[in-house]
């Protein structure tokens, strides 16, 4: 009998053993979760004297009457930190970051659909966004086709010269900008028609002062590859030109295996046939890039997208690597606008970063997201002029993102052209700020191009928004538009 009860309690404690490893398996983020907590907040505890959202006096006496580069530069960099920084949130065996965790345009998209509901939406989240063609690389493609013969055929109308190889994105807003957008049902065509004042200037209802978007940019690289090729920002061209990754011939290798030294000096590849010490000086680890590793359902999802611009096959452990992320916070009524760039000599960034944001970038930053450098366009001019009412005057502020703007040719801005500077007619000639105060679902030339604009300064009650409805500088609305009304705001 004594035999017996020794049996039976070592098998209670093997199945004991067996339930414990199970649970802790399918909490480990191993496999796919389906139920996260709800997307997380922007820490504002790991830069020093960082806050947010920041009162919007304190950052307009940044901006006027002189430019304080050095306070944009770490209120920027503070932003940063907040997103990059790592949650307990897994998701296939990823350790997901603060930007991971907030809603894709595609899930807002779907609860716009079937209707906002408190106690349900944003309770939990559902993991990383998925993965779409970036929009203004499609913009850029049609609009060179359009505007071909306007141009004197001066512009590649091919799609290889505009498109670099497996570049995708994944528009996400935080909580207070997501609740605000579905709340609102901001993505039906039906709603923003309401919005539009004939022979006046519509618009969509601000987002609160803590509302913020991403859009990153990632590089997909199959993990079958034990080295990954990815080309790297050289810097801008001598004379201005459409400038994109096709065009830069500078890459970088990263080793999936991450058997390189860290802290390695990186001597980026600049030729179709380097020497294997060449491509050793170049390669770098996958854990130098914010990156994850892509599952079946979203490589399914890649693979049903335009072949003509991607042209490649996704497969699930791919592994998809931050390039670049624009960011946008509505802390002012024109939104702070940063943008980041992964970087070979992040300590030394050429245009359109600069010394002083390398210099003033925080310790606290993880390996991985201290390899990015930092362009901002907190104005449209300097001096800085007042949302309406000023003059496109002064000196423009470039900023840019080299691996979503640096391509644009003058055909993407023949629509709306420069008169602060005729000259200023191309992607590295940008400023956020300028481009995305255009934005209206009627911002579309007669066929079909979205109208963006280089640095100049736009004011927001000109004639120019008459029989428009402005969507606070967010383009990624007219992108999402659901087609829920026959008469259309969106051609």
């Amino acid at each position: 009998m004594k035999q017996k009860k020794i049996v039976l309690t070592i098998f209670l404690l093997a199945l004991i053993t067996i339930v414990v490893i199970r649970c802790q398996n399918n909490s480990s983020g191993s496999k796919t979760a389906t139920n996260f907590p709800a997307p997380y907040p922007l820490p504002t505890n790991i830069v020093p004297n960082f806050n947010f959202p920041e009162d919007s006096n304190k950052i307009y006496s940044w901006l006027q009457p002189n430019y304080d580069s050095s306070s944009v530069y770490n209120h920027a960099w503070g932003i940063w930190a907040g997103l990059t920084a790592s949650t307990n949130q897994t998701y296939e065996g990823d350790t997901l970051l603060v930007y991971q965790t907030w809603p894709g345009i595609g899930e807002l998209q779907q609860i716009v659909q079937t209707g906002f509901d408190e106690n349900k939406n944003f309770k939990t989240g559902t993991g990383r966004a998925s993965l779409t063609i970036p929009h203004q690389l499609k913009h850029e493609l049609n609009a060179r086709k359009t505007h071909f013969k306007l141009l004197k055929g001066t512009i590649d109308t091919s799609a290889g010269n505009v498109f670099g190889t497996n570049f995708w994105v994944a528009v996400s807003y935080n909580l207070p900008a997501a609740i605000h957008a579905v709340k609102n049902s901001l993505f039906k065509q039906s709603v923003l028609n309401s919005y539009l004042k004939q022979g006046a200037i519509g618009a969509i209802p601000s987002f609160p002062n803590n509302a913020i978007t991403t859009k990153p940019v990632y590089f997909v690289g199959h993990v079958t590859d034990s080295l990954i090729r990815i080309p790297v920002w050289p810097g801008p061209p001598d004379s201005a030109q459409p400038f994109n990754p096709q065009q830069w011939f500078t890459y970088v290798y990263a080793d999936v295996h991450n058997a390189q030294q860290p802290g390695k000096k990186l001597v980026p590849v600049t030729t179709d046939s380097p020497t294997p010490s060449q491509i050793q000086a170049a390669t770098c680890n996958v854990s130098d890039f914010i990156n994850f590793k892509i599952d079946a359902k979203m490589a399914s999802y890649l693979n049903l997208q335009d072949e003509q611009v991607q042209g490649d096959t996704a497969k699930a452990g791919d592994i998809a690597l931050l390039v670049a992320m624009h960011v946008t916070s509505k802390e002012i009524s024109n939104w702070t606008w940063q943008t980041f760039y992964w970087d070979y000599n992040p300590a030394s960034p050429t245009s359109p970063s600069s010394a002083l944001a390398a210099k003033l970038k925080p310790t606290q930053l993880s390996l991985s997201a201290a390899h990015y450098s930092l362009s901002t366009s907190y104005v449209e001019v300097i001096p800085n002029q007042p949302v309406s009412g000023g003059k496109n005057q002064g000196t423009p502020m470039i900023g840019y993102n080299p691996y979503l703007e640096a391509g644009f040719s003058p055909a993407t801005f023949v629509d709306y052209p420069n008169t602060l500077n005729p000259k200023l007619q191309y992607g590295i000639q940008t400023n956020c700020m300028s481009c995305h105060s255009l934005a209206t679902p009627q911002s579309i030339d007669t066929s079909g191009n979205t109208i963006y604009s280089t640095a100049q300064y736009v004011d927001m009650k000109s004639s120019f928004f008459i029989n428009k409805v402005q969507l606070d500088f967010a383009w990624s609305i007219q992108a999402a538009i659901i087609p829920d009304t026959s008469t259309s705001t969106k051609k």
